[in-house]
């Protein structure tokens, strides 16, 4: 009974951390966009709330835990609480470079949590899922090139359709997308922190729940529609302010589908950490092909939205037909760590 009482007090925390402190940030949120002050801060300080929620159950309801990675937890925590104070002082000291202090701390707090997991027992890092497991190299390196390659798709496929593909194949002729690769790269483990912040939450987290309550593929695309409607405040006052009810269409779609590839790969590893580099190629892999990428303020249709969902259903949605979808032995909700490592 205590032991189910301490799993929905987690659960409690999860979402009033993840949903709640996102929502609510929504408000301030607002007032910077209607102000016009820079809010690019928001999306990098709400990333790193779904694992905020989890390590804060932990730290609470398992404080006894001699397992417990607990002065990880709380390093992770206090930079989160930095991020938050930040994305607020930056809607009313609007003058002051925000994202430049904030991308600082991103970094900062990077290089210092590398630091913080090595120095984690081996043991604790393996109770709570943030550590290497073993023998899944091969898997996370085969995981991570296969998104990266349907991301590729993503990019050339359209091209081709519409023409556009001179204009790219022309560009990879040049130096800059090598260059800008090899920074992507470096960037990886200087901003790390925040895409860890979202997969250690929905996917070591959330997405067992969800499978052990809705099966193994139901479970993965309802946790997909949760992923998509926890950026709301994103798509009503960042992404597409003009556009919100295509973005929030497409922002759940795209969810869907790119979380099917991500529980894919956390299936078949049980390795948190090959969800956190193909979140980050997600986000990130782009640069290398559009240097001035950017998400904020975007316009969609909705016939924008019909294409590019079904394009990437076509792409991702195949990966639910693969055996690990049909294993039993997969990673279990966290309630009761297990040293796999």
């Amino acid at each position: 009974m205590l032991n189910a009482t301490h799993s929905r007090a987690r659960m409690v925390l999860f979402l009033a951390i993840a949903f709640g402190l996102t929502y609510l940030m929504g408000i301030p949120l607002y007032y910077g966009y209607v102000s016009g002050a820079d809010v690019n801060v928001f999306p990098l300080a709400q990333m790193m709330y779904p694992a905020a929620g989890v390590m804060l159950g932990n730290l609470i309801t398992r404080r006894s835990d001699p397992d417990l990675p607990r002065g990880f937890f709380v390093l992770y925590l206090l930079i989160t609480a930095i991020m938050v104070v930040s994305a607020i002082a930056s809607v009313l000291t609007p003058q002051l470079p925000w994202l430049l202090i904030s991308n600082f701390i991103v970094m900062g707090g990077s290089v210092v949590a590398w630091v913080g997991l090595a120095l984690t027992r081996h043991s604790k890092r393996a109770a709570y899922g943030i550590g290497w497991r073993k023998g899944s190299t091969k898997g996370v390196v085969v995981g991570s090139l296969v998104f990266a390659g349907l991301y590729v798709l993503r990019i050339f496929v359209p091209a081709f359709l519409t023409g556009t593909q001179d204009e790219y194949l022309a560009y990879l002729t040049t130096p800059m997308p090598y260059i800008m690769l090899v920074n992507v790269i470096l960037n990886f483990f200087l901003s790390f922190l925040c895409f860890f912040g979202e997969e250690y939450g929905w996917r070591y987290y959330l997405q067992p729940h969800m499978q052990a309550k809705f099966g193994n593929r139901l479970g993965v695309v309802l946790l997909g529609v949760i992923w998509g409607l926890w950026h709301l405040p994103l798509n009503l006052f960042y992404y597409a302010p003009d556009t919100p009810l295509q973005s929030i269409a497409a922002q759940v779609g795209c969810c869907v589908c790119y979380g099917v590839v991500m529980a894919w790969g956390y299936m078949k590893t049980g390795n948190i950490w090959v969800a956190v580099i193909m979140h980050f190629i997600n986000n990130n892999l782009g640069l290398v092909f559009i240097p001035d990428l950017g998400f904020q303020n975007q316009v969609y249709t909705w016939p924008d939205v019909a294409f590019s969902v079904i394009f990437l259903a076509i792409l991702h949605l195949p990966f639910l037909a693969s055996r690990v979808f049909r294993r039993r032995d997969l990673p279990q909700p966290p309630e009761s760590p297990a040293k796999v490592e």
